[in-house]
């Protein structure tokens, strides 16, 4: 799977890191003041995390819920990169297989 066009995007909440997704949401992830990943699980299913450690938290995120819920699809992941507010984060993404 291609990695996505993630871009950054401003709201009322302040900037964050968007993509693409094909459904009618627009999701937006942003880190927390110190860094640390946010994350937006989309309607659709697809999740992702902006933010220090975004990989390592998208993998635990994921699991946890492999455990606690009955029917968890399969994901594929990946990671990028992007600059957001002058520094450069990091973005790890999971997206159903289909």
């Amino acid at each position: 799977m291609a990695t996505p066009d993630f871009r950054v995007i401003t709201t009322d909440d302040g900037d964050g890191v968007t993509y693409t997704c094909g459904c009618e949401c627009v999701p937006t992830a942003r880190p927390a003041a110190d860094g640390s990943p946010g994350h937006e699980h989309c309607c659709c299913g697809k999740v992702h995390f902006v933010g220090a450690g975004a990989r390592s938290a998208l993998e635990s995120y994921l699991a946890e819920r492999k455990q606690t819920r009955k029917r968890e699809p399969d994901y594929d992941l990946g990671t990028a990169s992007i600059e957001l507010a002058g520094k450069t984060r990091e973005v790890a993404w999971a997206f159903p297989r289909e």
